[in-house]
């Protein structure tokens, strides 16, 4: 899938910087037994993906090897308990709570006050996710509900019955309150959650926004509507396994903890392109500010689109997003920069000017007191390694 060819990607520019180094590759499922060839492999050191790799590479254990593994269940495929990965070996995913965290704050940006997880409670990950998205709605005052009915998922991901399952959710998703932000732990229960919605005849993303994990594309662009979602940063988990790899065939201490690589950030599209406010005031003044922000707009021009008095409109604001005009503004821009930061290679200069300041000098005051960084020190810190 995407997401492994990704840590492929990054692996590979390790090596190009580094190497060189002859790789043994061989595509096969998470439940496979270990290929014969490895039995008596003279190889020097191993990344796996394997569940768990103690029991497939046992043979292999003198070799130095970093564990991408991040696929724990609660339950095998029979029902009974799996083994967990073993973490004796270094350990590299991604940070599952930030991935959480992320799509939380971009639902609630948006304007939503109710919120839902739509995930795989078998699987310890998809737990992870819950975990970050739960922590940061609670922390903005709100409830999360989320799906306990799912079915047991086994290790080869053959899934429940996809009508199956999409009929159980179909009569959650109607029973939530509205409208209702929704998170999905992966892009393809991405997909069952929107083919939920059209059964249950809600609208997507009018009356549910729905955002998944992954940014697996193609499965993105198949969703109608286009599946927003949380990127991950999958090259640097390859490239830092690797790296990783490099020093503990060399000799160099493991590290004693996991390492985890937060996400990239936000690929939005359709389905989560929308202003969850029931104040139609507000909600129109919303979707100005984001369509607009970034031309300069001040809380005047807001004021005469939406032909409602300052006192008036501020009321509401306050009322119902718990945030001025302005402050609105401003976190509008500043969410432009970051993007253009994270996402393109402008110069500050040209990001200050995309994102509506018109000297860079105040962009870098206000983005400093806003993040506690400099513009420099927060692309780098979130920009894939190169």
């Amino acid at each position: 899938m995407a997401y492994g060819r990704e840590i492929l990607r990054g692996v590979s520019q390790y090596i190009r910087e580094n190497g060189p180094w002859t790789v043994y590759l061989e595509h096969r499922s998470l439940q496979d037994p270990e290929p014969p060839w490895l039995r008596n492999w003279n190889g020097d050191g191993i990344i796996s993906g394997a569940i768990p790799p103690s029991a497939s590479l046992a043979h292999a254990k003198s070799i130095p090897t970093v564990d991408l593994n991040d696929q724990g269940s609660l339950h095998g495929s029979n029902g009974k308990p799996s083994p967990r990965p073993s973490r004796r070996q270094p350990h590299i995913q991604s940070d599952h709570r930030a991935i959480g965290a992320w799509a939380a704050e971009h639902l609630l940006e948006r304007g939503f006050s109710h919120f839902a997880f739509f995930g795989y409670p078998g699987f310890a990950w998809s737990r992870r996710i819950l975990q970050g998205f739960t922590a940061a709605v609670r922390e903005a005052g709100h409830f999360c509900y989320h799906y306990q009915d799912a079915q047991v998922v086994s290790w080869s991901h053959q899934l429940p019955a996809w009508e199956a399952e999409v009929d159980g959710a179909s009569r959650w998703i109607a029973g939530l309150p509205k409208p209702l932000g929704l998170m999905a732990c992966n892009d393809f229960r991405g997909l069952q959650a929107l083919d939920a919605c059209r059964r249950a005849g809600v609208a997507v993303p009018e009356e549910v926004a729905v955002i998944g994990a992954d940014n697996e594309v193609l499965a993105c662009e198949l969703a109608y509507p286009p599946l927003s979602s949380v990127i991950p940063d999958c090259r640097r988990i390859g490239y830092e396994a690797a790296a990783l790899l490099d020093g503990l065939m060399q000799g160099a201490p493991a590290p004693s903890s996991t390492l985890e690589i937060p996400p990239l950030g936000i690929a939005t599209r359709q389905s989560t392109d929308v202003t969850a406010i029931a104040d139609p005031s507000v909600a129109v003044a919303m979707t100005f500010i984001r369509e607009h922000a970034c031309e300069g707009i001040d809380v005047e021009d807001v004021l005469n689109h939406v032909l409602v008095s300052r006192s008036v409109l501020q009321k509401r604001f306050r009322a119902t997003l718990h945030r001025t005009i302005h402050e609105v503004i401003a976190g509008e821009r500043l969410r432009r920069v970051k993007q253009l930061l994270i996402e393109t290679e402008l110069s500050l200069q040209g990001i200050a000017e995309r994102s509506g300041f018109s000297h860079l000098e105040y962009l870098s005051a206000v983005f400093r007191k806003a993040t506690g960084s400099t513009l420099a020190v927060y692309r780098k810190e979130h920009t894939r390694r190169r």
